[in-house]
């Protein structure tokens, strides 16, 4: 068993100066104070954390897990990455996708990435499908994979209103929401439809067409790179505001603006997730849809946002939910104890700094991830 002594948490909510104890994979209490005598017989390693604050780890709920990109040839396909490259910024959790190209990449390799991060302690899902239209899938459909394969959540990213997807109709959007509906239903997940989001100017049409006839939940599908644009941000914020569903920014300076006052407006801050693209491509293209210039998206954005709010002023519990409780919920996996600290939930969670919001130590499914240089157990 681990003891983690002295910090103050946030589960999100703010509960107040505690201890934790972990024992396997789950963090079996927390309370104000330990009263427990004997510390250094009853646990394996005990961590003083006295002066920093234990939060939810980050769940990155878009990332290019064996990398993306190739909009410009083979040369200009982006690498994947590691399981450390998320530890050491705080991610615990991560849910991969294909994009663009969903030739040279493929599925079973996507699955065999997730399995391997799983075994090293960093949480991970995914989901089928990519760019085009039809989904690409594994066992010959996209529902019968959420049924039959655990590590899939849904479908995504499908390109909606973008140069590089198949023109993916509201009606096809609909269809493709219910198949995943269907398939959440039956193997008791949530099923999300992850939509990136281009920048023609039907924009977010698509969806709003797809929940028409009120046979699809808005909450299905979400729309992910909404601050691309002014006309696709109001747009989504519409998409919550009237419709309660949810919406996905790509963490960066642009979302980082626009969030800062966004994340003021309570009726708001729930449907609100940031994910990184991390490993994808941030290709820029001319009037013409040539390829001017590609770089590979980081996978740190997420802690660098996080301390942006709270230089922003924004209170810790509610700068938290976007990187941790909302994604969870989103995806389902709140009851995995995920996006969350309470008893029985997942140990996944991040010591920092009070005052600087440096990272200390990591722990994911009750691992050590990281730790920074001289803050190992006493």
């Amino acid at each position: 068993m681990i003891l983690i002594k002295g910090g103050f948490v946030y589960t999100p909510e703010c509960f107040g100066k505690a201890d934790l104890i972990v024992a396997g994979d789950r963090i079996v209490a927390f309370k104000e104070k330990s009263t427990l005598f004997r510390e250094k017989e009853l646990f394996d390693e005990i961590y003083n954390v006295s002066g920093s604050i234990i939060v939810p780890g980050f769940v990155d709920g878009h990332v290019h897990l064996i990398g993306g990109g190739g909009e410009g040839g083979f040369t200009t396909r982006t690498s994947g990455a590691d399981e450390y490259d998320f530890s050491k910024v705080g991610t615990t959790t991560v849910v991969g996708l294909l994009g663009t190209d969903g030739i040279t990449r493929d599925l079973i390799s996507l699955l065999a990435k997730v399995r391997s991060f799983n075994e090293k302690g960093l949480k991970s899902y995914m989901l089928s499908g990519s760019y085009g239209f039809p989904a690409k899938n594994i066992t010959g459909n996209i529902e019968k994979d959420i049924v039959l394969i655990s590590e899939i959540l849904g479908a995504g990213e499908i390109a909606v209103s973008d140069h590089r997807g198949s023109g993916v109709t509201g009606e096809e959007l609909k269809r493709l929401g219910l198949e995943v509906r269907r398939g959440g239903m039956l193997s008791g997940k949530k099923g999300t439809v992850v939509c990136h989001m281009g920048g023609s100017p039907k924009g977010m049409g698509p969806l709003f067409e797809a929940i028409e006839s009120c046979e699809l939940l808005p909450t299905v599908l979400l729309p992910t790179h909404v601050s691309r644009n002014e006309n696709l941000l109001n747009q989504a914020i519409r998409w919550v505001e009237k419709h309660g569903g949810y919406i996905d920014f790509t963490a960066g300076e642009k979302s980082a603006h626009y969030l800062k006052n966004i994340l003021k407006k309570e009726h708001l801050l729930n449907n609100i997730t940031v994910s990184t693209d991390g490993c994808g491509s941030l290709p820029v293209f001319d009037k013409d849809g040539n390829l001017k210039d590609i770089k590979s998206s980081p996978v740190d954005t997420l802690l660098k946002m996080f301390r942006k709010f709270i230089e922003a002023g924004i209170p810790v519990e509610n700068a938290l939910k976007p990187f941790t409780y909302n994604p969870a919920n989103i995806f389902g996996l709140l009851k995995e104890g995920i996006g969350q600290i309470m008893i029985n939930g997942l140990a996944s969670f991040i010591v920092l700094g009070k005052e600087d919001m440096e990272i200390t130590h990591v722990f994911g499914s009750g691992k050590l991830l990281y730790k920074a240089v001289g803050h190992g157990p006493v």
